[in-house]
């Protein structure tokens, strides 16, 4: 008991001597000193609790903790925390030779700050800015071009970080949509990030734009991002009952695209200290609310360097030891996300897999194409009507046998459909020039009897066509004019002049040749077997 008491008060005097911390004047602080000493349910602590537990966590580890993850990450490389699963070597995996830690967020949110701030923290780089801030005299200034920076300084350094340029609340979609591409296709030193309207943006950098030698740089593929956010802005648009950015901030934080390893994204909150205790506090605990995430867990209260370089506090160590486990906190998530490498077989897989869609992506495109020309042959072809009435009173045989003889309830099942009145009701079904029993029964005796009167069977009969076969009548003339009744050119008194002069050289060359080639065609009606016979 008596070490306990002596560490407890260790632990006191080590974070009186840390200086002011802001969070220490909240107005449930007192409840949370109490619960120090003891091991309560974290579940049934409120928000406020639970937030201010974890500000003092860091508090009581920011001293000795800083040069420790300070010193892993000047010795990290690309993998160390990679973790053997599956049974796969660290050979298999496909671990890239630099991780990539991409800051996104809106315009003015920090993340040049946080940049100037890491390099202060990591690489003890002082009081150097070694990125233009949009802050001071610089207010209008935006970061145009991704920019790669080296926070640890060092050539064997196995993480970068990658600022790019801020989004706006009210174009949220095109946001989103660049923010894929940088995910998707990677991201490289001096990339050029144009948007609508940035004419006048670029008047300025025009000279310098073509000096850049952007396409020489290494093509980064990003491993994690972190989502950076102006709480003091939030704060004051919810004040103003403008709930634009929180949602712009929700929808950003929550795009497929910077899901890494099934994690979310670590949140920095920026400019805090323009805000009051209670302000600070309530704004963390309503973002994370709404983004549906928890206070304590990935999410760090940050306060930036200025345009000089100096912190918004003389001495603060609660942040820079912040900033250090973010980082560290990205890289753990990053190596835990690596895949293994494609083999031969995989790649066979792959190409085959491909070859397959693209042959049966051409064979459905060949198919449509010759039902379309198919279709287009049966409508606008006149021969190939013809050739379907002929071949229909070749294969007709006596009205017995052109009746479907199905039974009725399998007809029904079938589900014809008769193609002239649409019908799907009929004793039976008949033939047509779309094919056997596409007619019902009224339609089927409509169209056999019009082919009949068209092709003369039914004037005359039989004799009529055995007296002229036996007058001598010309074969070839009584196949062409066969074939303009068909054609519908005798109609109205229409004669052989005027389908000349109507028919071109090759259409009148077709008809003659088809006549030609059924000068014998005469088909009548045998009565005494019932069927259709030709000489």
């Amino acid at each position: 008991m008596k070490s306990q008491h002596s560490s407890n008060d260790e632990d006191e005097h080590q974070l009186s001597s840390l200086g002011y911390c802001w969070w220490r004047s909240a107005a449930k602080f007192d409840e949370c000193v109490r619960l120090k000493s003891d091991i309560p349910n974290i579940a049934s602590l409120s928000p406020r609790i639970r937030v201010l537990r974890e500000l003092e966590r860091l508090a009581l580890i920011a001293h000795e903790g800083l040069n420790e993850v300070r010193y892993k990450l000047q010795m990290y490389r690309s993998g160390d925390f990679w973790v053997p699963t599956g049974g796969i070597k660290k050979e298999e995996m496909d671990i890239p030779p630099v991780i990539t830690i991409l800051l996104v967020g809106f315009s003015g949110s920090g993340k040049s700050s946080l940049v100037n701030l890491m390099y202060s923290v990591l690489g003890r780089s002082g009081l150097i800015p070694f990125a233009q801030t949009s802050s001071g005299s610089a207010s209008k200034y935006t970061t145009m071009y991704m920019e790669e920076h080296n926070v640890m300084r060092s050539l064997q350094g196995g993480f970068c970080v990658y600022d790019s340029r801020g989004f706006s609340y009210g174009k949220i979609g095109d946001a989103l949509e660049e923010l894929s591409s940088w995910m998707s296709d990677g991201v490289h030193h001096n990339q050029l990030c144009l948007r609508s309207g940035d004419d006048v943006l670029l008047e300025d950098d025009a000279e310098t734009a073509g000096l850049r030698p952007s396409s020489k740089f290494v093509q980064r593929t990003v491993n994690f991002s972190m989502v950076v956010v102006n709480i003091a802005e939030v704060y004051k648009a919810l004040k103003a009952s403008d709930s634009k950015p929180l949602e712009a901030t929700r929808e950003l934080f929550h795009s497929p695209a910077l899901r890494y390893c099934n994690e979310n994204p670590i949140l920095i909150l920026t400019h805090g200290d323009l805000l009051t205790t209670e302000q600070r506090i309530d704004i963390r605990i309503r973002l994370c609310e709404r983004l549906g995430i928890s206070e304590t867990n990935g999410v760090y209260d940050i306060v930036c360097l200025t345009e000089y370089g100096f912190l918004a506090e003389e001495s603060d160590p609660v942040t820079a030891y912040a900033v250090t486990e973010a980082v560290y906190r990205a890289l753990l998530i990053s190596d835990r996300g690596h895949f293994p490498k494609k083999n031969l077989q995989d790649w066979a897989v792959f190409l085959f897999s491909w070859s397959m869609y693209l042959m049966g992506a051409l064979f459905a495109f060949l198919a449509d194409l010759c039902s379309k020309l198919g279709r287009r042959v049966l409508v606008f072809s006149p021969w190939h009507n013809l050739f379907v009435m002929i071949m229909d009173l070749r294969t007709e045989g006596p009205e017995s046998e052109d009746m479907d003889n199905t039974h009725p309830s399998k007809c029904n099942e079938i589900k014809r459909r008769c193609t002239d009145c649409q019908t799907t009701r009929t004793p039976c079904w008949r033939g047509g020039p779309a094919g056997p029993r596409t007619l019902c029964n009224a339609c089927g005796i409509r169209q056999r009897k019009k082919r009949r009167a068209l092709l003369g069977l039914d004037k005359g009969g039989p004799e009529c066509c055995r007296e002229k076969m036996a007058k001598g009548g010309n074969s070839s003339k009584l196949g062409v004019s066969l074939n303009l009744d068909l054609m519908g050119f005798k109609r109205d008194g229409m004669f052989q002049e005027d389908w000349k002069r109507k028919l071109g050289e090759e259409e009148q060359a077709a008809i003659l040749l088809m006549a030609l080639s059924c000068g014998s065609l005469c088909a009548w009606y045998k009565k005494d077997e019932g069927k259709h016979f030709y000489p």
